[in-house]
């Protein structure tokens, strides 16, 4: 197939905006999804960060390399990929779960691609690959608020991503929650067009600006990989397990993203290996009550390297300095800020 440039096609796509809005309005009026009882969709979730198709890598390469010709939201059978409204994505596809969810069997949008915007993958490569972040809305939760005992989420989740737990730990009796593991969530937003609350589902999905593939990888190219989300300012913390990103947290001030991770459950950290932008201290000993089995700083403090080392955790970095120091802390008689 010929490729197509973005120049080349906006050149002759005089008729383009018209198209658009057309499968725009169409998208709007479409009240199933693929069946025969009319249903009433989900209210439309306000993004802040799009989520485009597994095979496009990332919002960079996309949103270069797309040109708009729209034959990925034709071909797309669950009405999941439709025109942005954002002007300033005119003509590029996103993908939206209002009408449907993005399945892990299909893969024909990166058929179709002329343009290189959307890679040709097949479905096993499709469920290593991360395109968004489900989230949990507990106010719109008809378990959590209503007690209602609802599966939906969890029995839907093609990962297996989403378990329920009590909603109070110390009454295993009490109405279950759903809680989502961020090492297994591709983001292809079956709990999110599935949730029966209304009028917005209680399950929402988060694009990822840069795509996660999780694949088996050589020690250093996943720590490379990891570095350099975590550079890019993609993540604040990156957890790597047998060779393969588990899970990127975005940024976050100090140690939050790292905390963030620590708390999604007792066991996330447990002989992974974490790579964080600063590690002091703190970071350590949240590293160390994970029990984790390396950990990697772009900037470590020497005191965060030894204490990791009396631990028995290998510890790395790009840049090892005498102390971290931190900004919101009063400083020392020395002048110095004691590190966290």
């Amino acid at each position: 197939m010929e490729t197509v440039t973005r120049r080349g096609f906006l050149a002759v796509a005089g008729s383009g905006a018209v198209f658009g809005a057309t499968l725009n309005e169409a998208a709007d009026d479409k009240l199933t999804d693929g069946g025969i009882a009319d249903v009433t969709p989900p209210g439309v979730v306000a993004r802040e960060t799009c989520i485009v198709p597994p095979g496009a890598t990332g919002h960079r390469n996309f949103s270069t390399r797309c040109v708009g010709c729209q034959l990925c939201v034709e071909v797309c059978p669950n009405n999941v990929l439709r025109p942005s409204k954002d002007p300033r994505r005119a003509f590029q596809p996103e993908m939206g779960f209002e009408h449907g969810y993005c399945r892990p069997e299909c893969v024909k949008c990166g058929e179709v691609c002329p343009a290189g915007a959307i890679r040709r993958i097949t479905p096993a490569e499709k469920r290593t690959i991360h395109v968004g972040q489900a989230t949990w809305h507990q106010d719109r939760c008809i378990a959590a608020q209503e007690g209602v005992n609802c599966s939906v989420c969890e029995a839907h989740c093609p990962v297996r991503a989403i378990v329920r737990v009590p909603m109070d730990e110390k009454n295993p009796n009490s109405p279950k929650i759903p809680v989502v593991d961020k090492t297994l969530c591709i983001g292809c937003g079956a709990c999110e067009h599935l949730c029966p609350a209304r009028p917005m589902p209680a399950m929402t999905v988060e694009g990822l600006v840069q795509h996660r593939e999780v694949r088996p990888m050589s020690d250093a190219d996943v720590l490379a990989e990891a570095s350099n989300l975590i550079r890019a300012g993609h993540a604040g913390a990156v957890l790597v397990k047998d060779g393969v990103i588990v899970a990127v947290e975005p940024n976050g001030p100090g140690v939050k993203p790292l905390l963030r991770l620590h708390d999604l459950r007792p066991d996330v950290l447990k002989g992974a290996w974490v790579v964080d932008k600063v590690v002091g201290r703190a970071a350590a000993a949240i590293a160390i009550d994970g029990g984790a089995a390396r950990v990697h700083g772009l900037l470590m403090s020497e005191t965060a390297k030894a204490f990791l080392g009396e631990k028995g955790i290998s510890a790395t970095a790009d840049q090892v300095v005498p102390q971290i120091l931190n900004a919101r802390r009063p400083l020392s008689a020395g002048g110095l800020r004691p590190e966290t």
